[in-house]
């Protein structure tokens, strides 16, 4: 007899609203990333961190989470972690915007489907998880997968790897400092933001930055790039305490399906029977990775 469907309540809905905007946001970012393609992508990350710090200024405000801000400067160890995750993010974020204005955006998005994986895997390795079959299963078929592209390509696929470790050790991190998602994302800021702001500063002395320079109207789209890192976190963050892990871990493949369409449909990125054996082998063991999640009820 088959179990009644279970109707969303009005927490889980909003929930659910948050994370699928969330993402929808995430996945979109490319355009934008792409309509600046004449900065460098050092400016570009040096530019995300400055106005991402700016944009949480007002959101911790509104939150009224200085408390939180002020605790979290106070503790060395919580310092040392954010100053790595701030690395890690500034990393992923680069390798991602390099992908994006070099047309490799396929690359991006094998990696960030590959994360939900290599999370299991350095849970093993970091946290003593112990794998399912199911896990193991799935893990030794990515891993065919990326194999698949060395062979081919002869070279390691490597913005994709180093998007996946880097945002899955970044999130591992996390999960060890008491801080919450806005109040550790600033303080990340706090701590690299003063090499971005040098860099950029040295930048106009040159004459190599592009802030300040083609009018009012480009200078607020560059610094749109604060908001676009800032709004989905809250977003995030928000949808997070409302709704269940599994769908958090289903919510997450929307960016990058996002980012392999707009890659073969709008880049036009070749797509060569290595690719379809390679991503066959991610969603297989994404599949296997989804149903362990509810088999096992971590929800």
């Amino acid at each position: 007899m088959p179990l009644p469907r279970r109707k969303f309540s009005g927490e889980e809905s909003s929930g659910l609203i948050y994370g699928t905007c969330a993402f929808l946001i995430w996945g979109f970012t490319p355009f934008y990333f792409n309509a600046l393609d004449d900065l460098r992508v050092e400016e570009i990350v040096a530019h995300r961190i400055v106005w991402c710090a700016v944009f949480l200024v007002l959101v911790l405000t509104i939150g009224g989470q200085w408390p939180g801000v002020l605790a979290a400067l106070r503790n060395r160890k919580v310092l040392s972690i954010l100053f790595v995750t701030a690395l890690l993010n500034s990393l992923n974020w680069g390798v991602f915007i390099y992908s994006v204005v070099s047309d490799q955006l396929l690359a991006s998005s094998l990696g960030y489907f590959l994360n939900p994986l290599v999370v299991v895997v350095l849970g093993f390795i970091f946290l003593r998880e112990r794998l399912s079959r199911m896990q193991q299963l799935a893990v030794v078929i990515a891993a065919t997968g990326v194999t698949t592209q060395i062979v081919a390509f002869g070279e390691l696929p490597w913005i994709a790897l180093t998007i996946a470790i880097a945002f899955g050790l970044y999130g591992l991190l996390r999960k060890t400092v008491d801080a919450g998602p806005a109040v550790g994302l600033f303080v990340e800021c706090l701590l690299i933001g003063p090499f971005a702001l040098g860099w950029l500063i040295w930048l106009n002395v040159q004459g190599l930055g592009a802030f300040g320079q083609f009018g009012l109207g480009y200078d607020a789209f560059i610094a749109l790039a604060g908001i676009l890192t800032g709004v989905p976190l809250v977003l995030f963050a928000a949808g997070a305490r409302r709704i269940k892990l599994a769908t958090i871990g289903l919510l997450q493949y929307i960016a990058p399906s996002a980012y392999l369409v707009m890659a073969l449909t709008i880049w036009k990125e070749p797509f060569e029977t290595a690719d379809f054996i390679t991503f066959g082998c991610i969603w297989a063991a994404l599949l296997l990775y989804t149903r362990e999640i509810w088999r096992t009820r971590i929800v």
